[in-house]
């Protein structure tokens, strides 16, 4: 049995309200330094690799499969910067926690995947997985990959930007005035 590799990438947005993490679980064509069968070599994962990827994949905290955190709801594997997933985080205090920490950018996904088909240069330091079995998506605070972050965030607790009403404003003011006996007429 292909032993599991861990990778991490970029989180694209955290919808509070709905409890979704939208994030590049493992970014295509980028290159980084892993440590495979005792020994660091550089891998990348060629577009494609997931193509087909399906089933019910949970969502855990620092690759601990004994702490979940949610499920991953939607799989785009065509976008073009990586496996693209959407985590739906459990209603969990883990998962209150998980939903504020990724919204603050403290958090990365990170991948558990078995390899199936790879291409390895002559001397063994350099791999491409060219097929691969996704086993979970984890959220860490120790990305592999430099461009795991939180790229966009949109709370459910934020207002939205208030809209000018000078007509309905001045009207209120008038009937406030008028309720306290006030005649703010002569003041303009």
């Amino acid at each position: 049995m292909t032993d599991i590799e861990y990778r991490t990438a970029a989180t694209l947005e955290v919808r509070h309200s709905e409890r979704i993490i939208d994030l590049i679980a493992v970014p295509y064509d980028e290159t980084t330094e892993v440590l495979r069968r005792g020994r660091w070599v550089t891998e990348s994962v060629a577009p494609g690799a997931f193509t087909g990827v399906r089933g019910d994949v949970t969502v855990n905290r620092s690759h601990d499969l004994e702490n979940p955190l949610g499920r991953v709801a939607s799989f785009h594997p065509t976008d073009p910067r990586g496996l693209r997933a959407e985590l739906k985080i459990s209603r969990t205090a883990a998962g209150n926690d998980t939903l504020e920490l990724a919204a603050d950018g403290l958090l990365s996904p990170s991948i558990g995947f078995q390899p199936l088909d790879e291409e390895w240069n002559a001397d063994r330091s350099t791999v491409r997985v060219t097929r691969a079995r996704l086993v979970h998506i984890a959220l860490t605070g120790d990305p592999a990959y430099k461009g795991a972050k939180v790229l966009a965030v949109r709370r459910a607790d934020e207002q939205p930007p208030r809209v000018a009403t000078p007509n309905l404003d001045r009207i209120r003011l008038e009937i406030l005035a008028a309720s306290a006996g006030m005649d703010l007429t002569s003041a303009t």
